[in-house]
């Protein structure tokens, strides 16, 4: 950069600080880029500057996009002056956040908005919901803990996601979930949320004002705009007995047993670790009739916290020592795939499997029990179905499962090298999630295999598993997570939620007649279908 331009570059920067409400001549920003070659009258606004950023991939490293441009707003009038230049320069907008999304919601060829730099907060008392926290797009999870947490009274979610590393925005509109059973869907918290629409203005939903476009904002896949903020519903800070056991397989997958734990629990998540009982000195080293579930349980007590914060920041110290270190085993089992058994078996003696355990927790310590999650980068397809009145078909997927991971081990093929989970919640009213469901007490299974990233064989099995339930019960998939590889699944899921669609289009071309964020190819094919069929 030659003086003169490093001069004007540190001017622009001044400038921008000072106001962003002015504009500045659009020749003064033209050296910059080409973005800026088509005027707004004259003028471009200043805020609508791009990062020096020229790619971006997700957190799993499995999306890697090069677009026209990546913007990184910090207030309102950013996102809305982004809005604007992209809609004078023909171009479509995609968003992200921490890149936790696995599918291709974010992908964009044109602009690419990072919301994360939007991150601040306010905890306030409304007349309808008693305590709220307004977040904007970009605030992690775990900054709304802590905001929660230190507020007077001290306050807590419902329910969150396990990572606390998430950010607001994306949560919602992906619909994704924890584990409380009464409480469908995070976005189900939301009480309220500002959009900027594509005409570059705010747009506030809520039940209040129209439950019907409250019912499609809250998991709108980022095709009514950007948002901005988004208000949820707290409770005051309360406390939950984790219990975790490790049953054996062949007794935990009964229905029955399923059933009882689910409808006597706040919550429940169900995992299966792979040859997690091989032994390589036994007479059978792989003998799936030994294999054991991991069970969490989650269960509201008005006991004292068994464990000081000092002891959970120790402990998720060494839970991220500990993950950082399985990254590296995982990197080594690529290379070497059929050592899977006797690597996860370690992994589960050294981890999950090492005792049976029981702590009384605050509800944010609770619901994030893992930290270090992120250090190992995997791939996960979910798919959510309906859970039958005996709980027979959650045994019966579980234990499908488990054979067709030793089936594979048979023919010399490792493809779950992670783990495969489940979480029964009920339904929720939201237009566009898997578990969509009028009925409020029907109870969805939210089911996912997970493995290493670039695992060999390991999308050919998932999506074996993907066909088996949409075969079997029309299952949906978490839409940010992997699901666009298995076969006809966009065919398929215009007709699954073609009534949902039809409804929800006609709210969405409201707010974005010309499709300023319609830009993904997989939702242009699933829209098309339903809306011509």
């Amino acid at each position: 950069m030659t003086k003169l331009s490093g001069l004007i570059f540190v001017l622009i920067l001044i400038i921008i600080s000072t106001s962003i409400s002015e504009a500045v001549p659009s020749s003064i920003l033209e050296e910059r880029s080409p973005l800026y070659r088509k005027e707004l009258r004259g003028f471009t606004l200043r805020s609508a500057v791009p990062s020096s950023d020229k790619t971006w991939d997700n957190w799993a490293g499995t999306i890697h996009l090069a677009p026209e441009a990546i913007f990184r707003p910090t207030t309102l009038t950013d996102l809305q002056d982004i809005v604007n230049l992209a809609r004078t320069n023909g171009k479509t907008i995609r968003c992200a956040a921490e890149g936790h999304t696995y599918s291709s919601l974010s992908v964009t060829k044109k602009y690419l908005v990072i919301v994360n730099n939007l991150n601040k907060i306010q905890v306030l008392q409304s007349k309808q919901y008693g305590w709220v926290i307004t977040a904007e797009a970009g605030t992690q999870i775990s900054e709304i803990d802590h905001a929660l947490r230190t507020n007077n009274p001290p306050l807590a979610l419902s329910s969150a996601t396990v990572l606390d590393e998430f950010r607001a925005a994306g949560v919602v509109a992906t619909g994704s979930h924890g584990a409380k059973f009464a409480l469908g869907l995070i976005a189900d918290h939301v009480v309220s949320m500002k959009i900027v629409a594509a005409d570059g203005k705010v747009y506030e939903f809520s039940d209040i004002t129209n439950p019907l476009e409250m019912s499609a904002a809250r998991v709108n896949l980022g095709l009514f705009g950007i948002i901005y903020s988004v208000t949820l519903r707290t409770e005051p800070m309360f406390n939950f007995r984790l219990t975790d056991t490790l049953p054996l397989a062949k007794d935990f997958l009964v229905p029955s047993v399923i059933k009882q734990l689910v409808e006597s629990s706040d919550g429940v998540e169900i995992f299966y670790w792979p040859f997690n009982s091989y032994n390589q000195s036994a007479p059978q080293p792989l003998d799936p009739t030994k294999d054991k579930m991991w069970v969490k349980q989650w269960v509201r007590t008005d006991e004292q916290p068994t464990l000081t914060p000092e002891q959970i920041s120790a402990l998720h110290d060494a839970q991220n020592k500990s993950s950082l270190q399985g990254n590296q085993v995982y990197q080594l089992l690529l290379q070497n795939p059929q050592a899977t058994p006797n690597v996860t078996a370690s992994i589960w003696l050294e981890g999950p499997g090492k005792m049976p355990t029981s702590f009384v927790l605050q509800a944010p310590d609770a619901i994030h029990y893992e930290a270090g999650i992120g250090n190992i980068p995997d791939e996960t397809l979910e798919f959510v179905f309906k859970v039958d009145p005996d709980y027979a078909n959650v045994a019966k997927e579980f234990q499908a499962i488990i054979n067709a991971t030793y089936a594979a081990a048979a023919q010399n093929s490792f493809p779950l090298n992670l783990v495969a989970e489940a979480r029964i919640l009920k339904s929720t009213r939201t237009l566009l999630a898997p578990s969509f469901n009028l009925d409020p007490n029907a109870v969805y299974c939210f089911m996912e295999v997970t493995s290493y990233h670039y695992t060999p064989g390991y999308q050919t099995f998932a999506a074996m598993f993907g066909q088996r339930w949409i075969q079997t019960y029309k299952a949906k998939p978490h839409w940010a997570k992997e699901w666009e590889y298995v076969p006809n699944i966009k065919s398929y899921l215009s007709q699954a939620y073609k009534e949902q669609i039809n409804i929800f289009e006609k709210i969405r071309a409201k707010y974005d007649p010309d499709k300023l964020f319609f830009d993904n190819e997989s939702l242009q094919e699933i829209f098309r279908g339903a809306l011509t069929n």
